[in-house]
């Protein structure tokens, strides 16, 4: 999963609000923050909201068409039941 930039520069500005400055310059500790939360999320196995949107709207068009499929074969079943039921 590529991981968004946004998401981690907002984490990471959030971190850096509570630890104000430590020694370090600014962009040192901005940089390995963004490591650090770049790599603990790397650890997870997360999906983008987009491909769960897109993995969701596959799975809803697959239950239509299944349920669709099921009807259609209940109706032949019931046909088949009819007509050896009435041989000719």
């Amino acid at each position: 999963m590529q991981i968004d930039n946004a998401i981690l520069d907002q984490i990471t500005q959030n971190v850096m609000g509570v630890f104000g400055k430590m020694g370090e310059t600014r962009e040192e500790l901005k940089r390995k923050i963004h490591d650090i939360v770049r790599e603990g999320v790397e650890h997870f196995d997360l999906v983008t909201r987009e491909e769960f949107d897109v993995v969701n709207e596959l799975l809803s068009n697959t239950r239509i068409k299944a349920d669709a499929l099921e009807k259609r074969l209940n109706e032949l079943e019931e046909a088949l039941a009819r007509m050896s039921d009435n041989p000719k």
